[in-house]
């Protein structure tokens, strides 16, 4: 036999004969299962849980806030179009129609469309006061011409927004 297996097997000999007190038996168990009780209190299952609702709980709504509006493209924010008089529910409907306008045109046809009214809107802006009253005298006679460009230009793509043409 190896000089390990011997000094294993005289080790095994040594703690089969010792006797152990009943108190140190005792103390020994409440010691391990507070330890056990402890450890199950702080759970990792329910951290990470609990850490995972949280991390939703914060990234949906920063996902919604951040998610970019098609009328942010044409107008800046919703905070321009409430200095020109409208308000919010203005924004959100300008927005609701941009998205059904961005599902019945073309990816194509619908940049030209979004350059277009993004340039008709610059000048519907800057004619239009704080209490949403436009004043038309304001544009020279160049943007005048270029304001009823614009309107002509955008007219094929009303008419087949709202189905008067065949596509």
């Amino acid at each position: 036999m190896s000089i390990d297996k011997e000094l294993r097997e005289e080790l095994r000999q040594a703690a089969d004969s010792m006797n152990c007190p009943p108190e140190l038996y005792g103390r020994v168990r409440q010691s391990y299962q507070h330890y056990v009780k402890e450890k199950r209190g702080g759970s990792p299952m329910k951290k990470h849980m609990l850490a995972g609702i949280i991390a939703v709980a914060i990234l949906i709504p920063s996902v919604v806030f951040a998610a970019s509006y098609l009328a942010d493209d044409i107008f800046g924010s919703s905070a321009i179009i409430e200095q020109h008089g409208g308000i919010q529910e203005d924004y959100e409907e300008i927005e609701g129609m941009l998205q059904e306008v961005k599902g019945k045109l073309t990816e194509d046809e619908f940049k030209e469309y979004m350059e277009l009214t993004k340039q008709l809107m610059q000048l519907k802006l800057k004619i239009t006061d704080e209490n949403g009253v436009k004043h038309e005298e304001k544009l020279s006679q160049e943007e005048q011409q270029q304001f009823e460009q614009l309107a002509s230009r955008l007219v094929p793509y009303f008419e087949k927004l709202n189905g008067t043409t065949e596509p």
